[in-house]
């Protein structure tokens, strides 16, 4: 992967997103490659297709690309919120490279992997909507809630300009993969306990996972029965295999590395 960002395409622009997609979209075509399968290229989208930037030949895996001069924090902004939750409902959402360069030397920075099974409706929130005067008053843009996702379903490809080898990228998506059959609608409180378990020790047990009540009940606060519904998804992350569960140890769980 060449780290360095090919500058020229964004000559003749002016608008500072303007050079910046100019310059990173053909660095992206050029430089990813599919995280779900083995093919070491993606090919791109014609103009204006929606929701998808890039398409993977061998596995038709859909990847957008987003990009920045910040470091990636809590949230990304995306461009229309109608369209991604319509495609988180009906499984057409992309995996997003979330990718932060650095200027004025345009050098990829860092390079992270969003698994599109691991962005439910709850990451996504509308954005205040354009004022009435303004061509397109109607459009409301999206964030993406990072700080949301579990850690498990955030892949590094790039740390502080070092790339990571591509077979530790493709088992780490692998493994987060045991869970994209989730029903779309159901998926969102699989990742919270996930996100939750994360913070526990590699052996914890129920009450443990219960002390997360009070943050669960307020992300879904039209379900009442919010112990009943951990146990549940507990066995859910048993059952693909991001816990285990020895026989006779009721109430026990054991994370898988």
């Amino acid at each position: 992967m060449d780290l360095q960002l090919p500058v020229h395409h964004g000559a003749g622009y002016k608008s500072a997103s303007q050079i910046a997609r100019r310059i990173t979209e053909p660095w992206g075509a050029s430089n990813l490659f599919c995280c779900a399968c083995t093919s070491d290229i993606i090919e791109q989208t014609p103009a204006n297709t929606h929701v998808t930037d890039f398409l993977c030949p061998l596995c038709v895996e859909r990847y957008q690309l987003k990009s920045q001069k910040t470091k990636i924090g809590r949230t990304i902004l995306g461009s229309n919120y109608q369209r991604m939750v319509e495609a988180i409902l009906h499984n057409r959402t992309p995996n997003f490279f979330l990718l932060n360069y650095e200027l004025p030397a345009w050098f990829v920075r860092n390079l992270l992997l969003i698994p599109r099974f691991a962005i439910s409706p709850a990451v996504v929130s509308p954005r205040r909507p354009l004022s009435s005067s303004a061509r397109r008053h109607e459009w409301v843009g999206y964030t993406l809630n990072i700080s949301l996702i579990p850690q498990a379903a955030k892949i590094d490809l790039v740390v502080d300009g070092a790339e990571i080898e591509r077979t530790l990228v493709r088992e780490k998506y692998a493994r987060i993969a045991r869970l994209a059959n989730l029903p779309p609608d159901s998926r969102g409180w699989t990742l919270d306990v996930l996100r939750f378990v994360e913070q526990l020790p590699a052996i914890f047990r129920n009450d443990d996972v219960y002390g997360f009540e009070p943050e669960l009940s307020a992300l879904h606060p039209e379900n009442r029965h919010v112990r009943d519904k951990l146990r549940q998804q507990l066995q859910v992350l048993r059952d693909r295999g991001l816990l285990a569960q020895k026989a006779g140890e009721r109430g026990i769980w054991h994370k898988i590395s």
